[in-house]
């Protein structure tokens, strides 16, 4: 349980998983914030490394930083556990590989404030840490503030504005009032950001570069499963019930369409990757004919919508590592 001496502006969530090697940057990161006012509440999810010692002994000297042991129920349920125990008036997400530029909590608070925004967002750069460089996201919007149908449809369609969690600051009250939480599926935060976007009132955009997203050989992208690839088809199918159950699939049609076609692209090269990294390449012909079929479905002009966790109806096969088979034959 989180101590509850003190009433932060701010509540950062941060999963803890098997980051040993990157953990102590993203917590300092977060303590040399320029905004004060906070309380970070870290969620180890089952950690097998050292994350856990880390993140203890981190908080033995940071009095608001606090630690919460969890099975390892994955990131969804450790970033649940986490919003369940903030108290902040604002939101945060930090991935515990990332790390956060000094005034990333500074800038995105005096922007919700100012402009009366229920979500901020910054631009961000990705880290490559193997060679210690940075690149910045060249999709990226200007210094705005939106109305919420206007940076939804930015949102969905992908161009100016990115379906990540960690790259935002939000009201609480958005998760609290409206009963949003993480879904137990990989691109969790694809399934429900749409659904914070819709929710607000306003939305508040800087172009300036505060997150730095760590690209690394254990990621969780870099080693992408048929199983989290179909979970990236699920998530469009979340904002498809979604918008189905408000009444608003329509409104955003054009949107959807262009995010399809992104969405596509994507699913194929992770396909490809996935048949490459395993030197695999049987049904992979199936497996990009079925993530279209898959998607196709969730456009579909009688698609009716569902509650829960999507089904896909066109199922991926998971290649076998045939280096693997070939070694063991």
């Amino acid at each position: 349980m989180v101590n509850k001496r003190f009433a932060p502006y701010i509540s950062v969530i941060v999963p803890i998983y098997n980051v040993e090697g990157f953990l102590l940057k993203c917590l300092n990161s977060i303590a040399n914030q320029t905004f004060k006012n906070l309380e970070v509440i870290l969620v180890n999810d089952g950690s097998r490394d050292s994350s856990r010692k880390i993140a203890q002994e981190f908080c033995l000297s940071h009095k608001n930083f606090f630690l919460i042991n969890e099975e390892n129920n994955g990131q969804s349920a450790a970033r649940n556990r986490g919003l369940s125990e903030a108290r902040g008036k604002y939101i945060s997400f930090v991935d515990s590989d990332d790390y956060l530029h000094p005034q990333f909590l500074e800038k995105l608070y005096a922007l919700s404030v100012i402009h009366n925004a229920d979500i901020s967002c910054c631009n961000f750069f990705f880290y490559f840490p193997k060679a210690k460089i940075k690149v910045l996201c060249p999709f990226r919007g200007k210094n705005s503030i939106y109305f919420s149908s206007e940076a939804l449809k930015k949102l969905i369609s992908g161009t100016t504005l990115q379906g990540f969690v960690w790259n935002k600051l939000y009201r609480r009250s958005l998760f609290v009032d409206n009963n949003i939480k993480f879904q137990n599926i990989c691109f969790e935060d694809l399934a429900i950001v749409p659904q914070l976007f819709y929710h607000s009132d306003k939305i508040a955009i800087t172009s300036r570069p505060l997150y730095y997203y760590t690209q690394r050989k254990g990621s969780a992208m870099r080693s992408i499963n048929a199983d989290e690839i179909e979970d990236y088809i699920k998530s469009f199918g979340f904002i498809r019930n979604f918008l189905e159950h408000e009444k608003k699939y329509e409104a955003y049609k054009k949107s959807i369409n262009s995010y399809t076609k992104k969405m596509k692209l994507m699913t194929n090269l992770y396909i490809f990757n996935l048949h490459l990294r395993t030197f695999n390449f049987k049904n992979l012909t199936k497996n990009i004919k079925n993530s279209s079929k898959s998607i196709k479905f969730f456009l579909e002009e009688d698609y009716q919508p569902t509650t829960g966790i999507p089904d896909i109806p066109f199922p991926l096969l998971e290649p076998k590592d045939k280096k693997q088979e070939e070694k063991r034959a």
